[in-house]
């Protein structure tokens, strides 16, 4: 209970900060649509070839942009000794990366509320009876998505190249859950949905091993 305690404090405090900086997700939010906008005019693709397009360019736009977020909201932590503060404290440590875990998860569902209109409407997507598979496949990936970047932020905040070594790390174990999002989405795009359920159970299954490893091995990263 202490340790859920902690956690939700932790989340308090973050959505309190985002709250009164609201021009940094603005910021975020905005650059993913400029990446969703590139994928329209590069190589001159036809209506049929954006809408074929369409859900991958959307899952890398949130790609990039939460790359971007999670070090800013993970280094925050280490202005003014803040982070060495929490570590002196005693707070389980699986807590705070639960509690930083949800607060990003959060931010990027922030982002995808702006981002999925304006993909549906650049890409030509017939999202109208597909909304709540959809919405689940985003908040699914996401989660999985956040967890990734909420600990290799905690390691490249650590590092004096944290900005290059973030996607470094991030990039290539997101791959998989990020694949799957955006075959589950194409499923719904292309009306077939035969393997939708399992692009969404390929999800979940990373959703959990990722929330398992770093909540369990959050601890020793941390006090490095």
């Amino acid at each position: 209970m202490t340790g859920l305690r902690s956690a939700a404090a932790i989340l308090a405090k973050d959505v309190r900060l985002e709250a009164r900086r609201v021009e940094n997700l603005a910021t975020m939010a905005i650059f993913a649509v400029l990446v969703v906008v590139v994928f329209v005019f590069a190589g001159d693709p036809t209506p049929e070839d954006l809408s074929r397009l369409g859900p991958g360019a959307l899952w890398v736009s949130l790609l990039f942009a939460g790359a971007i977020g999670f070090q800013r909201w993970f280094a925050q932590e280490e202005r003014n000794g803040a982070l060495q503060g929490l570590l002196l404290t005693p707070v389980d440590r699986g807590a705070l990366f639960i509690g930083k875990w949800v607060g990003a998860t959060l931010f990027l569902l922030a982002i995808e509320v702006v981002l999925v209109p304006v993909a549906s409407m650049l890409y030509d997507l017939q999202l109208g009876a597909v909304w709540p598979k959809l919405t689940l496949v985003m908040v699914i990936v996401t989660i999985g998505y956040a967890a990734l970047g909420t600990f290799f932020a905690a390691i490249a905040a650590h590092t004096t190249a944290g900005q290059l070594l973030l996607p470094v790390l991030l990039f290539p174990l997101s791959v998989p859950i990020l694949l799957s999002g955006a075959g589950a989405s194409q499923q719904l795009m292309t009306g077939d949905g035969t393997a939708y359920w399992d692009w969404v159970g390929l999800a979940a299954a990373f959703d959990v091993i990722f929330g398992t490893v770093c909540t369990m091995t959050f601890e020793y990263v941390i006090t490095e």
